[in-house]
């Protein structure tokens, strides 16, 4: 069997109108050691029959569940995957041809356990680039992670809509990071999406500043998400 270097997680919960996109684009790498896992996170739209469209590609996998929110879709994702390095990509973003290259060039450093890189931000037909200073700049999709070092970590875990912060802030000082200049991925965004709903944002910020007070520095630095 080809090795695997790299899975790419697309968790999908009610996404039929965008997965399809996301998936094309993950699948059209410059790389060529990868896989796309697909978790359907219990959707009740036609985000499974989108899925299943791309199965007769063999770097593609599905995995159902029934609905367990963006952590657990995450960490399904994770305990499903093959790769040495694994990435977040959101059913309505969409992966540059990049961007499994720039994780695997990052990471090829064995004592670096974790990369960002620039990405494209997308809302209502506008696009800017953006080039993040510090990962707590940087959104989910422009992130890749050591499997290895996550998994032995527990994954993700709490309650917030940001579960990538969440793990930054409990691994600071533990973790190296690496950063890219190189685009990532397009991050489309809308009012509809979970950053786009600003009670949510502030909930999740005030749970990371409950669970990790000392951190106030860290969680202070953290992206806008206001549109």
């Amino acid at each position: 069997m080809e090795k695997i270097t790299t899975s790419i997680i697309i968790r999908a919960f009610n996404a039929e109108k965008t997965l399809a996109r996301a998936i094309r684009s993950a699948l059209q790498q410059s790389a060529s050691d990868f896989e796309v896992i697909i978790v359907n996170d219990g959707s009740t739209d036609g985000t499974a029959r989108a899925a299943k469209e791309f199965t007769r590609d063999p770097r593609v996998r599905i995995v159902e569940q029934e609905n367990h929110g963006i952590i657990g879709a995450s960490n399904s994702g994770f305990r499903a995957a093959r790769g040495d390095i694994v990435q977040l990509l959101d059913a309505d973003d969409e992966a540059m041809p990049d961007f499994v290259a720039s994780a695997e060039v990052a990471l090829a450093d064995p004592t670096v356990d974790y990369a960002y890189g620039a990405y494209f931000e997308e809302h209502r037909g506008v696009q800017k680039s953006v080039v993040p200073t510090e990962p707590f700049k940087a959104p989910a999709g422009a992130f890749a992670w050591r499997r290895e070092t996550l998994l032995a970590e527990g994954g993700f875990s709490g309650d917030s809509a940001f579960p990538e912060y969440e793990i930054l802030l409990r691994t600071w000082g533990r973790w190296k990071g690496a950063r890219s200049e190189t685009p990532v991925f397009i991050y489309h965004r809308s009012a509809g999406s979970m950053t786009g709903d600003p009670v949510l944002v502030e909930a999740s910020l005030k749970t990371l500043r409950g669970r990790y007070p000392e951190r106030a520095n860290e969680i202070a630095a953290i992206r806008s998400y206001d549109l």
